[in-house]
């Protein structure tokens, strides 16, 4: 009996066991096949300078094959913008998910690790929770960032190749591979060299001052230029990332269209210089205060552009499509580096399993207002190409929704199943990722801002109007909100004119447009 009864117990408890490693089996194995509970990988593609002048968002003069590819493979948002206009302070408040009053990066020189050392960057927050990261080319604006292209940032170092095709060697000052500027280059080291000035520094700004073209098509390989070494890169790092077994963030960052515009000749023959149409409204808009606008002294730093311009003034008509010919023909060199990106995603069928997201770090004028470059609260300077793909994304979807590129930190943890970090001004998009119109977010408006001296432009957009208020005295949004501070006021109507030909902010016909909206900024500026 007594033998029989342990018998019987024994039998049990491999019953049991057998039962609870089944039960154990069936859930690993569900677990493995649901692809919701699994963190995914991220492709971060940062662009330098690009406006919505692209194909997927209804310009038909564009050849960008590979953004429409992207937009069909997910969502395409047309009303997004960026939260202060300049490399520096976009790129610092996207990477931490931070507004630049929160951060207090509003330049081109400031590291967020110094201004507030309490932040960290997202990629920093995913290696936390388990993640490889690694990234080439342009993500933080370089001179603000700290050592390693801010090294934190990665588990596997930021690489910014110099393997250019030998067959043409290294571009001069890092931008020209016409020969003939390139030999004028070296004449002009040597001839400062022959001077005195022998820092490297100090002999670049020599040069510039002397041969600094805007534009140049050079028949030369895509990798005879950075970003076609930032692709190849990538490439190499997206191998070393897929032979390992953690989740990924790979960080590809093109410079391109930033000036100067220069791009192989195969990306300018896609287009006819003589078919290209001038920005309409080349004015200052009536209305708005002069210090609004600015004298494009990027551009005017080139050597083929007039220094003597100032606000107002208008570039030739021959030099402006030149310019706009240089920044198109850009957009093309960059989208045929996206398709790179996605072909080798596709041959490693990972596309369904890999978070994508596509942003520009601002607008850029190209002649409207007579302004050219970025550094501005309008409508060219703020708004952005800004596009998602992947799992959880609808496909082929367009939002009209304002939107802000803050709101990228919180809604890539989302889509990837990481847990959220709460250092986020942002909020998630994922609930317009999808094709339910009932799903939305709470935000109408998206907001920004942008600086003059002492002068401080604060903006929200919504999906019609945007309304701006400069406030003196160096405020900021942390300070006490004050109405005797607001110096002018500034708002447009892009139904009715979308070339902002005119601030409507003391038309009558808008009082109760200007209160609303007022308030919306109000509650933005005291949250």
């Amino acid at each position: 009996m007594k033998k029989s009864f342990l018998s019987l117990v024994i039998a049990l408890v491999f019953i049991a066991c057998g039962s609870q490693n089944n039960t154990t089996k069936v859930t690993t194995e569900s677990a493995s096949v649901t692809p919701s509970n699994k963190q995914k990988n991220i492709l971060f593609i940062a662009i330098d300078d690009l406006k919505p002048l692209l194909s997927n968002y209804g310009n038909t003069q564009m050849k960008t094959p590979n953004f429409d590819r992207l937009a069909k493979m997910g969502m395409t948002f047309t009303n997004a913008h960026v939260q202060y206009a300049v490399c520096g302070a976009s790129r610092a408040s996207v990477m931490t998910g931070t507004n630049p009053d929160t951060n207090k990066v509003w330049d081109l020189k400031t590291d967020f690790r110094v201004s507030n050392p309490d932040l960290i960057s997202m990629p920093e927050h995913l290696i936390n929770q388990g993640y490889e990261s690694t990234g080439t080319g342009k993500i933080y604006h370089i001179p603000s960032a700290a050592k390693g292209h801010d090294a934190k940032t990665w588990s596997i170092p930021h690489q910014m190749p110099k393997n250019f095709d030998p067959k043409y060697g290294e571009p001069a000052l890092n931008y020209y591979q016409n020969p003939k500027t390139k030999l004028e280059v070296d004449r002009l080291i040597k001839e400062a060299n022959a001077k005195g000035i022998t820092k490297r520094g100090r002999t670049r700004s020599y040069v510039f001052k002397r041969l600094k073209p805007s534009t140049e098509s050079a028949d030369v390989s895509d990798t005879a230029y950075n970003d076609g070494l930032y692709t190849e890169t990538a490439l190499k790092q997206l191998e070393t990332l897929e032979s390992g077994t953690k989740p990924w963030f790979l960080a590809v960052g093109f410079q391109k269209p930033h000036l100067p515009f220069v791009a192989p000749k195969k990306y300018w023959d896609l287009y006819t210089r003589d078919h290209i149409e001038l920005a309409e409204f080349q004015k200052l808009s009536e209305g708005t205060p002069k210090f609004a606008f600015h004298s494009f002294g990027e551009l005017r730093a080139f050597s083929d552009i007039d220094n003597a311009l100032n606000i107002g003034d208008k570039l030739s008509d021959a030099k402006q499509r030149e310019l706009i010919h240089g920044y198109m023909a850009c957009i093309s060199y960059i989208d045929a580096q996206i398709g790179k990106l996605l072909d080798d995603l596709q041959r490693r069928s990972i596309l369904e399993e890999t978070v994508i997201v596509l942003w520009g770090d601002h607008g850029f004028h190209l002649g409207d207002h007579t302004e050219w470059c970025k550094h501005s609260n309008f409508e060219q300077a703020t708004r952005i190409p800004f596009m998602f793909s992947g799992p959880g994304v609808q496909k082929n979807q367009k939002s009209h929704h304002p939107v802000n590129l803050v709101d990228l930190f919180p809604t890539v943890f989302e889509l990837a199943n990481v847990k959220q970090h709460n250092q986020t001004d942002g909020k998630s998009l994922v609930p317009l990722l999808d094709n339910d119109d009932t799903t939305t977010v709470e935000m109408d408006y998206a907001y920004h801002q942008y600086a003059r001296g002492k002068r401080m432009g604060y903006s929200i957009r919504t999906e019609r109007y945007r309304y701006t208020e400069w406030h003196d005295n160096n405020y900021r949004s942390y300070d006490t909100y004050n109405e005797s501070n607001i110096i002018a006021a500034e708002l447009y109507d892009y139904q009715n004119d979308p070339s902002e030909t005119k601030n409507w902010v003391k038309d009558s016909n808008y009082a109760k447009i200007v209160k609303a909206l007022k308030s919306k900024l109000k509650s933005q500026l005291t949250k």
